[in-house]
């Protein structure tokens, strides 16, 4: 018997997405690279394609060379935002989203949510982002 419902490929919709989209992106397998620019910041995500789910990584620029502060920050942030979560990581502060693709009439905007949500949090926080890294706190 053929599966209703078979599960969702998220590197194939995730790639569909951003070739729709016309953005550069360089695919290695299941993850994927690009460069995002808004409100005039640019950063490098990364997603994981994963079965059933896409993870979405934006990554800070800036070298965090304050890592208690950069881990303060992290942790306050994380207490005023819904979906997603700030860490520091191989000496920037990244920011993970998720999305669950539960059906394939769903999935890309399911998949673009996430990114959305993603870009619109590093580059919200952006300056505080900078300064965390640098070792400084602002309100």
């Amino acid at each position: 018997m053929e599966e209703l419902d078979p599960p969702v490929d998220g590197a194939q919709v995730l790639a569909a997405l951003l070739e729709r989209s016309g953005a550069e992106f360089r695919r290695e397998g299941a993850r994927f690279r690009l460069l995002f620019t808004q409100r005039g910041c640019k950063w490098q995500t990364v997603c994981d394609c994963r079965e059933g789910r896409i993870l979405v990584y934006g990554v800070h620029p800036a070298r965090v060379s304050a890592p208690e502060t950069a881990l303060a920050l992290c942790s306050e942030l994380n207490g005023r935002i819904v979906r997603g979560a700030f860490f520091v990581q191989e000496g920037h502060i990244v920011f993970r989203t998720d999305t669950e693709l539960t059906d394939r009439y769903s999935a890309a905007e399911r998949t673009a949510s996430a990114l959305e949500y993603n870009a619109a949090a590093v580059s919200g926080f952006w300056t505080r982002l900078a300064a965390g890294a640098a070792g400084r706190l602002l309100d």
